[in-house]
């Protein structure tokens, strides 16, 4: 899913309350979320669970960190906070630049990358 979709998804759901300043505008861009574009799929997938568990649309931060997905929000139910940790988990399985079955890799930083990224940034 590209950075693109997943700005469109953000719109088409009308955003997310930022959870830190409360007195901005919804998020509905995919530059909030400091992750490549293969765990984008991963969030929405997040994202609408969430939603649907009835989570009240206020995020903090998401970004990459030791490799793995961070998805961070001021509170919510347990149910909420289990499909968090599924998620974080399933990120250290998933490509953070495809999308395609990927390992947690140490490449001076720790990523999860698949074999053709990982080989790509090994030759910088």
């Amino acid at each position: 899913m590209t950075d693109e979709d997943f700005t469109s998804f953000l719109e088409e759901i009308g955003g997310l309350e930022n959870g830190y300043f409360t007195d901005r505008p919804r998020i509905k861009e995919a530059g909030f979320f400091c992750i490549g574009p293969g765990w984008n799929g991963l969030v929405k997938e997040l994202i609408e669970k969430a939603i649907a568990a009835g989570w009240d649309r206020q995020i903090c931060q998401v970004k990459e960190k030791f490799g793995g997905l961070r998805f961070y929000i001021n509170g919510a139910s347990d149910e909420v906070w289990a499909l968090i940790r599924e998620a974080e988990e399933k990120s250290y399985e998933i490509c953070e630049e495809c999308g395609e079955p990927g390992e947690l890799r140490q490449v001076g930083w720790y990523s999860t990358l698949c074999d053709k990224h990982n080989a790509e940034r090994n030759n910088k």
